[in-house]
C-alpha cells in the first residue's frame, strides 16, 4: 500500500502574519464599534434600571475587547522611533507616572531607584517607556505574590541602564531567560501571546539600545540599555 505523501510545513514570513493580524483586528474592531453603537441606542431607550446596568456592563466588555485588539495590532506595527535628548531625571519621573496610570494596583509594589546623575539619554520617550512597562507587565505575571520589583536607573560602564530586578527562587520555564525576547509568538503563560518582550526588544534596538535578561539564582534581572 502506498503511503500518503507527507505535507510540508508551511513557513509564513512574519511580515505576512503581521499584515493578516492588522487586517483581522481592523475588521473585528469595526464589528465591535457597531455593537457599541447599538448598545448606546439601547441605553437611550431603556427605562428599566436593571437593563441599563446590564447594557453598561456590555459596553465595558466591548471597550475592553477593542482595547485588547488595538494593543495586539500595535505589536505588529513596524517600529518607528524619533529619539531626542531627555535628562534621566525626567525619564524616571515619567516612568513613575505611566506606571501608576497603566498598573495602579501593581504600582505600590514597584520601587523606583534613581541612581543617575545629570546624564541625558537620546531616546523616543513614549516608545521607550512602553518597552519598560512591557518588561514590568511580564514581571507582574510571573512574580511571587506581592514581591517587590525594583527598577534601578544608573550608569554602567558608560551606558545608561534601567535594571528590573525580581526576587525569584526558580524559573517556571526551561527556556533560558536570555532567549525570552528573541522570537515572537512564544509564551509560557496561559493566555499570553508572546509579543510583549519581543516588541520591547525591537523598540530598544531601533534606537541603539538593548534588552538583556539573566537569572542569578535569587533574582531575575532584565537590563535595559539606553543610548546616551
Amino acid at each position: 500500500m502506498n503511503k500518503p505523501p507527507q505535507s510540508k510545513e508551511t513557513l509564513v514570513p512574519l511580515e505576512r502574519v503581521a499584515k493578516f493580524v492588522r487586517q483581522l483586528t481592523h475588521d473585528v474592531r469595526n464589528g465591535l464599534s457597531a455593537i457599541d453603537l447599538q448598545t448606546a441606542f439601547m441605553a437611550e431607550i431603556a427605562t428599566d434600571p436593571e437593563v441599563l446596568a446590564e447594557v453598561r456592563k456590555l459596553r465595558e466588555m466591548v471597550a475592553d475587547s477593542a482595547k485588547m485588539l488595538r494593543s495586539m495590532s500595535q505589536n505588529f506595527q513596524p517600529v518607528t522611533v524619533h529619539p531626542i535628548p531627555w535628562d534621566t531625571a525626567t525619564v524616571m519621573e515619567e516612568l513613575a507616572k505611566q506606571l501608576q496610570a497603566e498598573f495602579p494596583e501593581e504600582a505600590p509594589t514597584v520601587k523606583l531607584e534613581n541612581r543617575f546623575g545629570a546624564e541625558a539619554v537620546q531616546i523616543d520617550l513614549n516608545q521607550t517607556l512602553s518597552a519598560v512597562l512591557a518588561v514590568l507587565c511580564n514581571a507582574f505575571q510571573f512574580r511571587r505574590e506581592e514581591a517587590i520589583v525594583r527598577v534601578i536607573g544608573s550608569m554602567q560602564d558608560g551606558q545608561a541602564a534601567l535594571e528590573v530586578r525580581e526576587p525569584k527562587e526558580a524559573l517556571q520555564t526551561e527556556t533560558p531567560p536570555e532567549e525570552w525576547s528573541l522570537e515572537p509568538l512564544h509564551s509560557t503563560r496561559p493566555g499570553g501571546y508572546g509579543l510583549g518582550l519581543y516588541r520591547a526588544r525591537q523598540i530598544l534596538e531601533a534606537q541603539g539600545g538593548a534588552l538583556e535578561t539573566r537569572f542569578t539564582g535569587s533574582e531575575l534581572v532584565t537590563r535595559i540599555t539606553l543610548p546616551t
